[in-house]
């Protein structure tokens, strides 16, 4: 992702971004882990800007993030869901500048 500024231009690699994608998770209560969603999910992340359950689609002007997660068992997935966008959000804008278009978070198991 490019930005300009009035001294010139700033790239901010996807992997640095999601860096801040994988802080916002680890801070967040509720989630155990991270997974691809299926089989086919992982043979992707071979070949494609996936990484183990975060994908991130960079299209220049938006940023589409798609999160796998493994929730703990006796949680309100809803709010865990709900808290996580707000921090994935957070850190996008605070320390990138970035307003993501969409935040989608998968549960793709509970671990109990």
């Amino acid at each position: 992702m490019k930005f300009s500024t009035k001294y010139g231009e700033v790239e901010v690699s996807s992997q640095a971004l999601k860096q801040l994608i994988r802080e916002a998770i680890v801070n967040s209560y509720g989630i155990v882990d991270l997974s691809n969603a299926s089989l086919m999910s992982q043979v992707a992340s071979l070949f494609s800007e996936t990484d183990r359950g975060v994908k991130l689609v960079d299209d220049g002007q938006n940023v589409k993030i798609d999160i796998y997660a493994i929730a703990e068992y006796g949680i309100n997935i809803m709010q865990v869901a709900l808290n996580l966008q707000d921090a994935v959000i957070y850190n996008l804008r605070t320390y990138a500048g970035l307003n993501p278009k969409e935040v989608n978070i998968h549960f793709v198991d509970i671990n109990f």
